[in-house]
């Protein structure tokens, strides 16, 4: 009543909150690609230019891994030795400083004296980029006429670097040098300086319809701190221009070959249009259902949210990103909730009042119990999303971040702006009092009250008949947990993947494994001919390829960029599975595997890891694992059969230890792409295939065998985090919850709308073929509270009419005639705005998904059973102590946690039905005194 007593106070306010919010966005706020992160690791390398794996790993390799593991927090180390060089990653405990360590690390390979005199070392944390230098954009500079030696580009390149690093356009640029493609070095036999090709990379463009691809040397540029990478773009943009206008480098080209910039702004232009089609649809939904004014409130308060929560996200220190854009329009499905559920009530009360500040007062009476009840519980749903470890919990941080400052800013918006707001554009005197029916109502407002009067017929049929509402009773409880046992059949058939592949994206990845003992010379002619395929098979789809330095003797990775998936025909999954035959069936000398690239981590190999110091006992094991894995069948829960094939045992010209350990590998990929299933499976096969008895007949102990899935792993230790914190959230919203409603039993009966949800979630996902992932689990939580939103407007609404007098009965038919309104709308409006992110961005497809789907699953049973459900929990109220009560409770979260113990989730709703109906008996027969036998029935 202060911002609608005060409009001069209140339009000044937020007036300045519109214009930081605006300011924010334009200009405040830095671009990124992703949010800014510090993995923690380090990598140790160098040269030794003695042209002997076994004498590198003998005089570093080992002794290295023995400095590694006594420094203090070391999670685990991985050494690798070559012919001329060495490598060690490290992982650290998430308290760890790597930059602090990665010097630390130095300074104690050094004094541990074992370095020989003629090998070189460099300590530096892993940063997350395009490379291991953490290089934010890379120039591919290259000869016009090929005709220019690898050592001449490489000098030449270096001049450019130093071109671009003088050059007054490029303020932002902290680093700039040329990536080295040589090892230099004291060889120790000879003690001359000597020079080994270690890296290659190739740069390929289609221009004119014609694809060139060339022999290139990288320019690594780093931003300075706090740098914007559009801002960054533009002025390396600039600076590679005027170093091709330069005669210096006439005979040359510099090409920008990787930059986020393109794909930044593509993603803020895609979802800025999602923003605003997302705007637009609400608009148009809730004109419909509620008024044309009234939708115009609700925009402008949504506005006004995305601008306030900007402005919050510059207060505490976040960029705009990926991240942080997806979560805004995340945000757009909850916070209409606030604005649309105030919104109606105060266009619902204004036709029964005359007096605008009374309309107000009495709109916010009846929704402010529902606003701050909805509100804190979809925010506590995305609490545990904050406490996610790991490199994962680093990126998606923001998300939970951003949704919670969304929500509880849209409560503010609703209790403050928009009463402002109504005071000029609602609550006029020639629009007050127009009753509750008549030609001022529109035709969608008379069929809104037809269906609630409709849903509402039955209830009001059953009143004072206690036959009729048990009867309709058990109608509705037949319905409800047949769609939930329903939802639980389909559960099976859906597939699960931590990081479930996209429908389509814009990079493709292509990784040669090159076989062993070849030369880098030889490796570069099998990656040419790679390139000649590539281009000749995409043709029109391809844009540009570049290695980024990745090539080496035994692998490289070629990332190609294709024309945005809006603007071609095939999607990227078939070009890249097309792609990986014909480079299998014409290029020898190496193995190749394509797939996508998309915002979610790389899809991880599945490897067997044999650690052993018997060389020979750990490469027949090797040898039977990699036998087996070609052969092995992986039976999925829904009956289907996956294989493994491109079977690798680990390079052979180089040695590797795991935390000290020699080992030898076994990679394979999934014919699938259910990753997270199938590792399981895969992991599953391997231990049973090859058990303590059969490893001892090699002489080796159970522990030799390991398995290595890379990011998967962490990414399952992730989400296990999140199937732990989930219950802990639910107790939290049910301690919210009953103390809002001051009742045990209520919270439970909200509750509800989650199970309802779980048939629409399965049947959407299978559907449109989607994973279980990540994504579908993080738009479970926003679902939490968009449901539960539903069941709290009734419940709130018939506990007022039944302190009112109204009988339980009247109650429940009272609430759902007066808020079938704002409840189908904030429904509708939630749903409608998810579906241009849908359309747009396949990568979210699992999670508008889940979240339109789930909505419209739980919607339809709160309307049509949980009135229902309402009755019967009014009855065990007044007849069942709270003491009994918490008993009830007590069996179903045992019996709840041991159905998730044994992986059997569908019959937690039957075993909450059969507890029900069997608890009151047993009371009964306690009461009584009845024998034993009776009892245990």
């Amino acid at each position: 009543m202060f911002f609608y007593d005060r409009p001069k106070i209140s339009a000044g306010l937020w007036l300045i909150i519109l214009a930081i919010g605006i300011a924010s966005y334009t200009t405040l706020l830095k671009r990124e690609g992703f949010p800014t992160i510090t993995v923690p690791y380090s990598l140790v390398s160098g040269t030794y230019l003695v042209n002997d794996a076994s004498k590198v790993d003998s005089q570093i390799g080992k002794p290295l891994a023995k400095v590694l593991a006594e420094y203090p927090g070391v999670k685990m180390t991985d050494v690798q030795s070559s012919a001329n060089f060495y490598t060690a990653a490290i992982q650290y405990e998430e308290s760890v400083d790597a930059p602090k360590a990665s010097v630390e690390i130095k300074d104690k390979i050094l004094q541990a004296g074992f370095l020989p005199a003629d090998a070189t070392i460099e300590s530096k944390p892993l940063s997350v980029g395009v490379n291991e230098r953490g290089d934010d954009m890379l120039v591919a500079f290259y000869s016009k006429s090929g005709s220019v030696s690898l050592e001449d580009l490489t000098a030449k390149a270096k001049a450019a670097a130093e071109f671009l690093n003088n050059d007054e356009a490029l303020i932002l640029g902290g680093r700039i040098e040329a990536i080295d493609p040589f090892a230099r070095g004291i060889d120790p036999s000879t003690g001359l300086s000597s020079t080994f090709q270690r890296t290659f990379d190739r740069f390929g463009i289609r221009e004119n319809q014609v694809t060139d691809f060339h022999t290139s040397v990288n320019i690594g540029i780093k931003g300075t701190a706090g740098f914007d990478v559009l801002q960054l773009d533009d002025q390396v943009n600039q600076a590679v221009q005027n170093l091709n206008k330069s005669a210096e480098f006439s005979d040359f080209q510099a090409r920008i070959s990787y930059s986020l910039a393109p794909d930044i702004k593509e993603q803020v232009s895609s979802l800025q249009k999602s923003l605003a089609e997302g705007l637009i649809a609400i608009l148009i939904i809730s004109a419909i259902l509620i008024a044309l004014r009234a939708s115009l409130i609700t925009v402008g308060a949504m506005v006004m949210v995305i601008m306030s929560t900007l402005g919050l996200l510059l207060a505490i220190g976040y960029s705009l990103n990926t991240i942080t854009l997806f979560a805004l329009i995340l945000s757009l499905s909850l916070i209409v909730d606030d604005t649309i559920i105030m919104v109606e009530a105060i266009d619902a009360q204004r036709r029964k009042n005359k007096n605008a500040r009374k309309t107000i007062e009495q709109a916010a009476k009846k929704i402010s119990r529902v606003m701050v009840a909805a509100t804190f519980t979809a925010g506590l749903a995305f609490v545990p999303l904050i406490f996610v470890g790991g490199i994962l919990g680093s990126f998606i941080r923001a998300i939970p971040i951003t949704v919670i400052s969304a929500l509880i800013v849209s409560l503010v918006v609703a209790l403050t702006f928009i009463p402002f707001l109504a005071r000029f554009a609602l609550l006029r005197p020639k629009q007050l009092g127009r009753g509750e029916s008549g030609k001022s109502e529109s035709a969608a407002h008379h069929l809104e009250r037809f269906i609630a009067g409709t849903l509402a017929r039955p209830l009001m049929w059953s009143n004072h008949h206690r036959k009729r509402q048990v009867g309709l009773g058990m109608i509705a409880l037949t319905i409800g947990i047949g769609f939930i046992v329903a939802g639980g059949m389909l559960f099976s058939k859906v597939g699960f993947n931590i990081f479930a592949p996209s429908k389509d994206a814009n990079l493709i990845s292509v990784i040669m494994t090159f076989n062993p003992n070849q030369t880098i010379e030889q490796t570069q002619v099998i990656a040419d001919k790679a390139n000649e395929v590539v281009g000749r098979e995409l043709g029109a789809n391809f844009k540009t390829l570049s290695f980024y330095d990745t090539g080496t003797t035994q692998m490289a990775n070629a990332t190609i960029s294709l024309v945005a998936f809006d603007k071609r025909d095939e999607k990227a999954p078939a070009i890249s599975d097309q792609l990986e035959k014909v480079l299998t069936e014409e290029v020898d000398g190496a193995l190749f595997q394509a797939g996508i690239l998309d915002v979610g981590p790389p899809v991880s190999e599945f490897t067997v890891r044999i650690d052993t110091d018997n060389s020979v006992a750990a490469a027949k094991v090797a040898k039977d694992v990699s036998l087996f894995l070609a052969t092995a069948e992986l039976k999925r829960p829904d009956g289907t059969v996956a294989k493994m094939g491109k079977v690798v045992i680990s390079n052979p010209d180089s040695i590797a230890r795991r935390d000290g350990n020699l080992y030898i590998s076994v990679s394979a990929e999934f014919d699938g792409d259910d990753t997270s299933t199938l590792v399981i499976l895969a992991e599953s096969a391997v231990k049973k295939e090859f058990p303590k008895d059969r490893l001892a007949g090699y002489g080796l102990t159970p522990d030799s065998l390991n398995f290595d899935i890379g990011q998967e792993g962490e990414n399952q230790d992730s989400f296990k985090t999140l199937l732990i914190a989930f219950p802990i959230v639910l107790v939290a919203i049910y301690l919210l919850l009953a103390t809002q409603f001051k009742s045990l039993l209520q919270p439970v009966l909200i509750f509800s709308a989650l199970p309802f949800s779980l048939f629409g979630i399965t049947m959407g996902l299978w559907i449109t073929d989607n994973a279980f992932s990540f994504f579908t689990m993080l738009g479970f939580f926003a679902l939490i509270g968009l449901s539960i939103k539903n069941t709290i407007l009734l419940t709130d609404f018939a506990n007022q009419a039944r302190k009112s007098g109204a009988t339980a009965v009247e109650a429940v038919a009272t609430s759902l005639q007066e808020r079938f309104r704002p409840l189908l709308a904030t429904s509708l409006t939630a749903i409608v705005s998810l579906i241009p992110l849908y359309l747009s961005a396949p990568f979210w497809e699992g999670l508008t998904v889940t979240l339109m789907f789930g909505l419209l699953s739980s919607t339809f049973l709160v309307v049509t059973v949980f009135p229902y459900y309402y009755l019967g929990a009014e009855y065990l109220r007044l007849k069942v102590r709270r003491r009994i009560f918490a008993l009830w409770l007590l069996l179903v979260a045992l019996q709840s946690f041991l159905f998730v113990k044994i992986d059997i989730l569908w019959l937690i709703p039957v075993g909450v039905v059969l507890t029900s109906f069997c608890l009151p008996y047993v009371i009964r027969s306690m009461k009584k005194g009845s024998n034993r036998r009776n009892i245990n029935i």
